[in-house]
C-alpha cells in the first residue's frame, strides 16, 4: 500500500516536473545572432540620403506566437556605436544639439503588448526613449519562428524632432527611416 503512494506521489511530481520544465522553455528568452541583427537608418539630407547603423544593439525578446500576451521584444541601443560611413559627422551627431551622447547613453525600447495582424505580421505597441523623451510607437512586425529560431524584421519612421534630435534647420528631414533585422536561437 505504501509503495502505490508513494508511486503516484512520484508520478505527480514527475508530471508537475515536467509540466514547469516545459513552461519555462516556452518563456525563455532568445539569445541574440549579433551578426544577424542590425539596427540601420536612412534621413535625407539636402535631399541627399544619408545611411547609418548602430553597433551595439541588445535585443531581448521571448516571443511567441502562442502566447502573445506573455511576449515581448525589448532593445537597448548603445548611443556611442553610431556610424554613417563619415567619421566627422558621426562625432558631430554625438553631441549635445543631436544625440548628446555625453548625457543620454542608449536609446531604449520598451515593449507593452504584441498583437497578431496576418500570418507571420503584427504590431509592436511600444514605448521609445531617445534623449529622455518617451513616445507611444507602433512597429510593424515579420517574424518567422522556427524550431529554435526566430526572425523578426521590421520597416518604420519616426520624426526626429519629437526627440529632439538635430536643429531646426529645413534641410534636414525630420522624418527617420529605421530598417531592424533580428535573429535569434533557444
Amino acid at each position: 500500500m505504501l509503495f502505490c503512494i508513494f508511486r503516484k506521489m512520484l508520478s505527480k511530481a514527475t508530471f508537475l516536473f515536467f509540466l514547469l520544465s516545459f513552461h519555462a522553455l516556452l518563456a525563455q528568452e532568445f539569445e541574440q545572432e549579433d551578426v544577424k541583427t542590425k539596427v540601420r537608418f536612412t534621413i535625407k539630407n539636402f535631399g541627399i540620403t544619408v545611411d547609418g547603423q548602430f553597433g551595439k544593439v541588445e535585443i531581448q525578446t521571448n516571443f511567441n506566437s502562442q502566447k502573445l500576451s506573455e511576449s515581448y521584444i525589448n532593445a537597448t541601443i548603445q548611443v556611442s556605436s553610431i556610424t554613417t560611413g563619415i567619421k566627422g559627422r558621426d562625432r558631430h551627431i554625438l553631441k549635445k544639439n543631436w544625440f548628446d551622447e555625453a548625457t543620454y547613453k542608449t536609446i531604449q525600447l520598451k515593449s507593452t503588448r504584441i498583437e497578431k495582424r496576418d500570418n507571420n505580421t503584427y504590431t509592436l505597441f511600444a514605448k521609445l526613449t531617445i534623449k529622455n523623451t518617451t513616445k507611444d510607437i507602433e512597429v510593424p512586425l515579420e517574424i518567422e519562428e522556427f524550431e529554435n529560431t526566430i526572425s523578426i524584421k521590421s520597416d518604420f519612421a519616426i520624426n526626429r524632432k519629437d526627440f529632439k534630435i538635430g536643429g531646426g534647420g529645413f534641410t534636414m528631414s525630420k522624418k527617420v527611416k529605421i530598417q531592424v533585422q533580428y535573429t535569434g536561437v533557444r
